[in-house]
């Protein structure tokens, strides 16, 4: 399939590179609403609010969305536009290196990096995002649009719900977390969580409410 990518950033680039050592699609360009030119040697193709003219267009059939961490509402905006076109897929990107139990079951618009582990009984929901050395055990609920950062780890049976942020090497063993919720870098989380907090430390404890939908 063609594919283009929403957002020609940090994110955008992993996704791509995941994309290429894949092989099985073919890369269009970018949508981004800020760049010109080229990234990563692939063409900008216009802006992402041009994405069905140009989709038309240049006959693509898939897309995936790399907003980073700090556009969840961009990020969710055009989820829901990509999700909601009968002509466009949204695609899943999986690291070659990633290894992904048969028995996981993944929604779609979702990148897995490199070196991830997802095991039995997993369950990951769409346009979520795994990044790098994550391990993702077994029986784990992961929710719609959770962004997971490097090097996190769960143990069976965690919950994570939609628009959670976890952040770089945090640690969940065995708890609950509520939606839009924002666990930091580095915490252990024993209990737990009420939607729409922000948590820290060893062990994690609520810092502040968040009052608006944010991943960080």
């Amino acid at each position: 399939m063609r594919v283009v990518i929403f957002a020609a950033g940090g994110l955008g680039k992993v996704i791509c590179e995941a994309l290429e050592l894949e092989g099985a699609h073919e890369i269009t360009g970018f949508f981004d609403d800020a760049k010109k030119g080229k990234f990563c040697g692939y063409p900008i193709l216009g802006k992402c609010s041009q994405y069905k003219t140009l989709c038309q267009k240049l006959k693509i059939e898939a897309a995936i969305v790399a907003f980073g961490y700090h556009f969840l509402n961009k990020r969710l905006l055009y989820c829901k536009k990509i999700n909601g076109e009968k002509t466009i897929d949204s695609v899943n990107v999986i690291h070659p290196s990633a290894i992904i139990s048969l028995e996981a079951k993944l929604g779609k618009g979702i990148y897995i990096g490199p070196g991830v582990i997802i095991n039995p009984g997993a369950r990951v929901g769409d346009n979520s995002i795994i990044w790098s050395g994550t391990v993702i055990e077994h029986d784990n609920l992961i929710g719609k649009n959770v962004f997971v950062a490097p090097g996190v780890n769960t143990a069976g049976y965690t919950k994570i719900g939609d628009s959670s942020f976890i952040g770089m090497g945090a640690n969940i063993a065995k708890a609950e977390i509520g939606k839009n919720v924002t666990v930091a870098a580095g915490s252990l989380v024993l209990k737990d969580v009420k939607s729409n907090k922000y948590i820290s430390g060893i062990p994690a404890r609520i810092i502040r409410e968040k009052r608006k939908a944010s991943y960080v």
